[in-house]
């Protein structure tokens, strides 16, 4: 089990609805496990544009990659499930970005899984590791209405 406690609704500043396609469907009638990744994922980068760190262009590198990505599956997801996904800026480190998720029944809140996935700020032209920007930290905590990620 994840150490993220339950997450509510209220607690997600940014939400992705997703429709569930049927090619999304495994051979036992629910949501392939790692489709839900892909859902996180278009949830994240909606949350980028967002809060502004990303503008929607594609180029060489965005400026992060994935360090780490922790799931817990609770509930199966069905064909034309009504599903969103909850992203909150969990903690801002020096290079590192934790955000929390779930995805949800938009409906009625039952959570299908969540986690929490560790990205890290990083020049690809260089390839390593950098902190994160002043700027993305600006537009992160008006985005998250929390000045502590400004220190």
């Amino acid at each position: 089990m994840t150490t993220i406690n339950p997450s509510y609704p209220q607690e997600f500043p940014y939400y992705e609805d997703i429709n569930v396609r049927y090619a999304d469907l495994d051979t036992l009638q629910h949501v392939n496990n790692v489709t839900i990744m892909e859902y996180v994922e278009t949830a994240r980068t909606g949350y980028y544009r967002a809060s502004g760190i990303w503008d929607g262009t594609i180029r060489e590198g965005f400026g992060m990659v994935v360090a780490s990505v922790k799931i817990d599956y609770l509930a199966s997801i069905q064909f034309d499930d009504p599903v969103r996904v909850g992203i909150k800026l969990g903690h801002l480190g020096t290079k590192s970005l934790r955000f929390r998720f779930q995805v949800e029944n938009s409906e009625n809140k039952t959570a299908f899984a969540r986690g929490e996935v560790v990205m890290v700020a990083y020049n690809h032209a260089e390839d390593h590791s950098m902190p994160v920007s002043q700027e993305w930290r600006e537009k992160l905590a008006a985005f998250e209405n929390n000045q502590e990620f400004l220190a």
